[in-house]
């Protein structure tokens, strides 16, 4: 079978580390061509959110480490970060957004449903990423009938972090499965790092890998009845 469906490698940045009730503070996206296995022009997409502790009380300040983690990162202080929070879009807009860049990457332009949407896509998605889209998704009426995002294809989800355990479970050279550890392994820069529109590039870029890997291997290897 030929996939047709686009890939739709995505990231979230959040106030928090837990995906069942942190807030989105950015999301970034790109789109993955599945027949030329290349990204696809111009199809970056990235915003921000104001998390919903502030949007219930501006003067909300965080007691846990996330903003000094987000402030070292960004090469700020704290109350840099707290300023740019306060003025980034609310969390509905924000989505509105998303699903609109989602809506046009649809596998065809007619008849759009769940099954011809983009495919999810990321690094450790299925743990942190996933769980927060559903949940939005519940929030902003986005469900299929199982109570569950409509925004993308329903069967398949590309988690890279279970390629790279495919690849490297016997590999002592690799010291952990983050994808830093990964970037270094593979002389990925990491400069920009945590940031969610460098981590979707860097993370579509070993997809792509992996995947013209698996093409060219696949074409050289007897699958059928290789039981018999």
């Amino acid at each position: 079978m030929i996939n047709y469906n686009k890939i739709c490698v995505f990231d979230f940045e959040t106030d928090g580390t837990n995906p069942e009730i942190c807030s989105p503070v950015q999301l970034a996206a790109v789109m993955i061509d599945p027949i030329k296995l290349e990204m696809i022009p111009n199809s970056e997409f990235n915003i921000h959110f104001k998390p919903e502790a502030i949007q219930k009380d501006p003067s909300y300040e965080y007691t846990t480490d996330v903003v000094d983690f987000h402030a070292k990162v960004a090469g700020c202080s704290k109350a840099d970060i707290m300023e740019k929070w306060r003025g980034y879009p609310d969390q509905a807009h924000s989505w509105k957004m998303f699903v609109e860049y989602l809506d046009k990457y649809h596998s065809r332009s007619s008849r759009k449903s769940q099954f011809s949407a983009p495919i999810a896509a990321g690094y450790n998605i299925y743990r942190f990423d996933l769980p927060i889209i559903n949940r939005l998704s519940q929030k902003y009426g986005n469900t299929n009938k199982e109570d569950k995002t409509d925004l993308f294809y329903p069967r398949d989800v590309i988690d890279i972090l279970n390629l790279v355990f495919y690849w490297f479970e016997q590999n002592k050279d690799l010291k952990s499965y983050t994808l830093d550890s990964l970037r270094d392994y593979l002389g990925i820069s990491k400069e920009g790092a945590h940031d969610a529109l460098k981590d979707i590039r860097d993370s579509a870029e070993i997809l792509i890998r992996f995947m013209k890997l698996h093409r060219k291997l696949s074409a050289n290897i007897k699958f059928k009845d290789s039981f018999r």
